[in-house]
């Protein structure tokens, strides 16, 4: 059997995403609170206590902020915590006795370009671009996870499509790519020129994610699901039809079939299985 996910949340509130063999189940995030993945789960068909990790891309609150609440109510073993040291640390995760309930996470720590094993899914780990306003982000991360020869992609938080990123996700069945903002939506918005600066520098536009799409994605991928969609400076529906409309771009033998798709603030997403 090969892998299926499902996003369980994705905005600046928080993300989550479930990948799983069927057997081995893995949270690519946790930045819900521990009630709501444990919710979700519930919703989605799977007891939470049959998370067997939880890997974190980095230390902003809205990727990590349930962590140590879910570990604490709903999980009967302490499951492990894939993180870099530095994100761990800077996370404040294992440190604050009132978030851990004093209960010690089990952290072990991965390095950006690594690739290590969970219950029998490969899972590599390559570096993104981001900038934070609260605190500093560091290291943050992107993931591939594979198991028989299935290829699953996730990429939040970033500023740019590198040339890395764009490489790892060639050969992936499903990908989960941030679509934040609407260019147009951000400029004319009333937030702060600092702070919209910072949106520019550490998220990927609508008009990002159709660049890669018509120019660099590879046409592998059954879905694309667009996440991290920011409820002040984008449409769902402007994001779907800017990638739908860049596929539709590319010249004939390069075009793909492709399915759009969108994750969700508030519920949970269809299950992607390959």
């Amino acid at each position: 059997m090969g892998l299926r996910f499902n996003v369980l949340g994705s905005s600046s509130s928080g993300n989550s995403t479930l990948v799983s063999d069927g057997v081995t189940n893995i949270l690519v995030d946790a930045g819900l609170s521990g009630k709501e993945i444990a919710r979700r789960l519930d919703e989605y068909g799977l007891s939470p206590d049959k998370i067997s990790a939880i890997v974190i891309s980095h230390n902003h609150d809205d990727h990590c902020r349930g962590v140590a609440p879910f570990i604490e109510k709903y999980v009967k073993n302490n499951i492990p915590v894939f993180m870099t040291a530095a994100a761990f640390d800077a996370s404040g995760i294992g440190m604050n006795p009132s978030k851990t309930k004093h209960r010690a996470i089990s952290h072990r720590a991965i390095l950006p370009g690594e690739s290590f094993e969970i219950g029998g899914i490969a899972i590599t780990c390559f570096l993104l671009s981001h900038y934070g306003s609260k605190n500093e982000c560091v290291e943050n991360l992107g993931f591939v996870l594979e198991k028989d020869g299935v290829r699953v992609g996730i990429a939040l938080d970033l500023g740019k499509m590198t040339h890395l990123v764009k490489e790892r996700l060639k050969g992936c069945a499903g990908i989960v790519l941030e679509s934040n903002y609407d260019v147009a939506m951000l400029k004319a918005g009333s937030r702060p020129w600092a702070i919209k600066q910072r949106v520019d520098k550490a998220h990927l536009s609508n008009d990002n994610v159709a660049e890669y799409l018509s120019c660099d994605f590879d046409g592998t991928a059954k879905h694309v699901v667009l996440a991290h969609l920011s409820r002040q400076h984008n449409i769902p529906d402007l994001a779907l039809l800017s990638a739908r409309r860049a596929l539709e771009a590319r010249s004939g033998i390069y075009r793909s079939q492709t399915k759009i798709a969108l994750a969700y603030a508030d519920k949970i997403s269809k299950t992607y299985c390959y």
